[in-house]
């Protein structure tokens, strides 16, 4: 059961560059930008969050997590909760990786 939290504005200033890049990403996935910057400020701060619990989870860490729970989702035999429970990770990061592939998957060429 996917957990429902209160989302809440911030503004951020990037650099003119960074923000093309996450319009053109975005627009590859057929989803709106601010939406984009969101999924990309969810890996980062998961990331961060980790190291800040002294968890040892580098970058290839990070990508090793995304990719076993895609894996594993795509034989559609297992709950969220199974993968999360398998990774060690907390099922709304789970959730939210796998809405991101959603989203991703729905912006591809058929």
């Amino acid at each position: 059961m996917a957990s429902h939290h209160r989302l809440v504005g911030i503004t951020i200033n990037v650099p003119e560059k960074a923000k093309q890049t996450l319009d053109r990403q975005a627009k590859e996935r057929g989803i709106a930008s601010s939406f984009w910057a969101g999924q990309v400020f969810d890996m980062g701060f998961a990331a961060v969050c980790a190291r800040e619990k002294s968890m040892p989870v580098t970058d290839g860490d990070l990508d090793a997590i995304v990719g076993a729970t895609l894996l594993l989702w795509s034989g559609h035999k297992w709950s969220t909760a199974d993968i999360a429970k398998g990774l060690g990770v907390p099922e709304p990061t789970i959730i939210r990786i796998l809405d991101g592939w959603k989203a991703y998957r729905r912006g591809m060429p058929r």
